[in-house]
Parts: structure tokens; C-alpha cells; sequence
């Protein structure tokens, strides 16, 4: 066990840096290359002194290979994320206020879908074919098909301008625990979040049921006798949640991109709200900081799906590889 968390891990670090290394060339690929802040910074007075004067404070003449060993040095060793060019503050300090305000929201709705989803999969696997199991599968597949952006403007549409009223931001200057002292301005944002992830989870928990159920194990235990409820909470329910905890794992990344959607539909201002900024002022550091924070992300989640299934499965051994 230990030795494949070890290996996962290595595997991880690898792709990390290997995503460093390509988000960090591709910045040269933007107008002025390497000497491209010098250029945002001086703005309209792209004087030679002025230029001059952001290339030698920055660095920006030094040969490729010796910045990008700077940058990696600075991330691996001091974990340190660059220096914003735009805001004049570390891309870490910046991101710190940010990502908890992410954090909590994709928590709350990965959470949320996690324990609506899995009761409507399994009750449409259980009465597969029936008027529930239809009607279930046509409107999850609309709220599949639908994209972040959409949704959060019809319940805006729906819920804050013409019924309920609700707030249809939260409020600015958030700080991290603002959800659970202001839960009512936090409703339309987690909804629509956790509205895209039920419809993803249900399917796959109905599918995954449906391929347990024709076991033979589970037609033993009916020929045996066991009752219904049995059935299905004993012998089925272990198996098909499996698959369902790599599916989870492997949704934290899909659900980061919705949240980055949902918080500028929402004007929450969360790390989405910051990625549309620093894209729009062109600040590549911060960018890059967002880049390798959500491939850790991506990577732990990977390896958490993996250890659920191990867990959940005792049959699962671990030997090299996971079987």
C-alpha cells in the first residue's frame, strides 16, 4: 500500500512538473515574448527607459532555460508562485485569499450532489424502465447537456429577479467562512454547481447498478431468499459504489472549471473571478500560479479515487498495480 501511495505520488510529481514546464513556455508564445510584461506594464508609454527599466527589474533578458530554472527552483524549493506584475504582490499571497472562497463552494456542492445523486441513481436502476426511470433520465440528460453559464442565468432569471428574490451575488470582501454566516447569498452559485454534478453522478451510479444486478452472486442471493432490501443495501450497493468514488475523484476537476464559470456568472469573487481578471489584464504569473494549483488539485484527486477504491473494495489489492 505504502509503495503505490509512494509511486502514485512520483507519478503526480512528475506530471506537475511537466505542466509547469509547458504553462511556462507557452508564455513566451504571447506578443513580445519574454519581454511581454515590459510591454503590458509601460502601457501606452512603451518608451525605451521605460522598457528597459521592467526588463532589468524583472529579469526578463536572462536566457530561457536560466528563468524557467529560477521558476522552478522558486516552486518546488520555496513553493513560491512568482511575482504578479500587475497587482506588485506574490502570486501565493494572492491566490491565499481566493482559493478557500473556491474550496468551499465546490466542497459544499460536490457534498451535495454526492448525497442527492446516488439515491436517484440507484431508485432508476432499482425501477429501470419504469415512468420514474424516464422521466429521471430526460431531464438529467438536459441538465447534463446544459453548460455552466446557461444555468446560472436562468436561475438567476428564475429565482432572484422574478420569485424568491434572492441575492444574486454575494456580497464583496468575502472572507473564507462568509458561507456559513451568509448561507442565503451562497444558494444560486452551490445550486447550479451542484445541479451540473448530479446529473453526471446519477447516470453513472445507474449504470454502475444496473452492471452489478446481473451478477450472478446477486442471483444467488435471490434464489437463496435474501429479501429485496437486502439485496440491494448488502450485496449490491458495496460493489456498485466502486466505480462511483474513481467517477467522484475524477470530477473534482471538472467541478473547479464549473465553479470558475459559475463565480463570473455569479460576480463571486472566488478564484474563477480572478482567472477572468488576470486574463484580461494579461498577468501570465498569476495564471500560471492558477494553472499549477489546480493540477495538484487534479493530481490529488486522482490518487484519493484511487485509494477509495480500495476501501470501499477489499477485493482490490494492491500489487504493483490496482486490480
Amino acid at each position: 500500500m505504502l509503495s503505490y501511495v509512494v509511486r502514485r505520488l512520483l507519478q503526480g510529481a512528475f506530471v506537475i512538473l511537466f505542466v509547469i514546464i509547458f504553462s511556462f513556455s507557452l508564455s513566451y508564445l504571447q506578443p513580445h515574448g519574454a519581454l511581454a510584461p515590459a510591454y503590458i506594464l509601460c502601457g501606452t508609454h512603451q518608451t525605451t527607459a521605460c522598457l528597459n527599466e521592467y526588463i532589468n527589474q524583472f529579469g526578463l533578458n536572462k536566457p530561457y532555460f536560466v528563468r524557467l530554472w529560477d521558476y522552478l527552483f522558486g516552486v518546488v524549493v520555496h513553493f513560491n508562485l512568482g511575482h504578479s506584475y500587475k497587482q506588485n504582490q506574490s502570486v501565493g499571497q494572492i491566490l491565499s485569499i481566493f482559493i478557500p472562497r473556491t474550496f468551499w463552494i465546490a466542497f459544499v456542492s460536490l457534498v451535495l450532489a454526492v448525497v442527492i445523486s446516488l439515491p436517484i441513481g440507484v431508485y432508476q436502476a432499482w425501477k429501470r424502465n419504469s415512468v420514474f426511470d424516464y422521466t429521471a433520465t430526460g431531464i438529467l440528460f438536459v441538465m447534463y447537456a446544459m453548460p455552466a453559464f446557461v444555468l446560472g442565468f436562468l436561475l438567476l432569471s428564475a429565482f432572484s429577479f422574478h420569485t424568491l428574490h434572492l441575492p444574486n451575488s454575494p456580497p464583496e470582501g468575502l472572507h473564507p467562512w462568509a458561507m456559513f454566516t451568509d448561507p442565503v447569498s451562497f444558494i444560486l452559485p452551490i445550486a447550479t454547481l451542484t445541479a451540473l454534478s448530479i446529473a453526471g453522478l446519477s447516470r453513472f451510479m445507474r449504470s454502475s447498478v444496473l452492471d452489478v444486478l446481473v451478477q450472478d452472486y446477486i442471483r444467488t442471493a435471490r434464489a437463496k431468499g435474501c429479501s429485496p432490501r437486502r439485496v440491494l443495501f448488502r450485496h449490491t450497493m458495496r460493489n456498485a459504489l466502486a466505480p462511483i468514488v474513481i467517477i467522484i475523484g475524477l470530477s473534482i476537476p471538472a467541478l473547479l472549471s464549473g465553479a470558475l464559470i459559475v463565480e463570473e456568472v455569479f460576480n463571486y469573487q472566488g478564484l474563477g473571478y480572478e482567472t477572468v481578471q488576470a486574463s484580461l489584464n494579461q498577468d501570465v504569473p498569476i495564471i500560471l500560479g492558477i494553472t499549477i494549483v489546480v493540477t495538484i488539485l487534479t493530481v490529488l484527486g486522482n490518487l484519493l479515487a484511487d485509494l477509495g477504491l480500495v476501501v470501499i473494495n477489499p477485493r482490490v489489492r494492491i500489487e504493483g498495480s490496482v486490480r
